[in-house]
């Protein structure tokens, strides 16, 4: 049995430079549960589409399910008929997370599977049908304004938080993501930044936080945390942060 499909199964398409994943079909045709990998997040879900050859893009995935691990890697399951989980929701290895199908752009009833890195480029998936996935150590660090140094460096996904409570963030590195922050007293965000090219911030307040392709939260100053962030973009929920508000702790899944 593979990590990720339920019963005697094997590979019907495999990765190739323009088929970035493989498929996965079962010998018997039963026991069609898709279940998660590995323990994680559940960062993405799509529901109710039909099958549609002519389908492109996302689009031609049909139903599928998104989920980010705690070791940074993402894996991605689709074609599914139905769904069992929610975004946000946390999976364990293990969990059902849906059921085989060939919605989508798909010729009959399969799963497409991917394996994704920290910056979401698909990766080949197929010695991790039967494995853990790879170990990768993402460390991230703060810019103390108060204290006007770097803070030691904290392991994502360990439960810590950069930063000191009471002392205002200027600055941020992380390791192998992409990443800004929104400038406080200049009112605007500063500019991407991919792993430790460079810093996020100009060592002054910052109020706004956008890491791709993580999950994150943000301490207020003198007040508390804020909701886990799953996405960057221009709405409410797509930064962490509160315009105008000090940020003096973060964390990262």
């Amino acid at each position: 049995m593979s990590r990720v499909v339920v019963g005697d199964n094997k590979i019907t398409n495999k990765y190739t430079s323009s088929h970035k994943g493989v498929d996965i079909g079962n010998k018997g045709g039963v026991n069609d549960n898709i279940i998660a990998h590995s323990d994680g997040i559940v960062i993405n879900v799509v529901k109710n589409k039909k099958n549609d050859i002519k389908a492109k893009g996302i689009a031609s995935y049909g139903n599928y399910v998104k989920i980010k691990h705690y070791d940074g890697y993402y894996t991605l399951y689709a074609h599914l008929d139905t769904v069992d989980v929610i975004a946000g929701q946390k999976v364990v290895q293990g969990q059902k997370i849906g059921y085989m199908g060939n919605s989508g752009c798909a010729y009959g009833k399969h799963l497409h599977f991917e394996l994704r890195n920290p910056n979401d480029k698909r990766i080949n998936p197929t010695k991790y049908l039967y494995e853990d996935l790879p170990k990768l150590i993402i460390l991230y660090q703060t810019y103390d304004l108060k204290k006007k140094k770097w803070l030691p460096n904290v392991i994502a996904n360990s439960n810590n938080y950069a930063g000191n409570i009471g002392n205002s963030v200027g600055a941020l590195y992380i390791d192998n993501l992409i990443y800004r922050v929104h400038d406080l007293e200049k009112k605007k965000w500063l500019p991407f930044v991919n792993g430790r090219s460079d810093y996020a911030g100009n060592k002054t307040a910052i109020d706004g936080l956008q890491i791709k392709n993580a999950i994150y939260r943000v301490h207020i100053k003198n007040e508390s945390w804020l909701p886990w962030v799953f996405k960057v973009d221009n709405t409410n929920d797509g930064y962490a942060g509160i315009y105008g508000k000090e940020i003096d702790l973060i964390q990262i899944k």
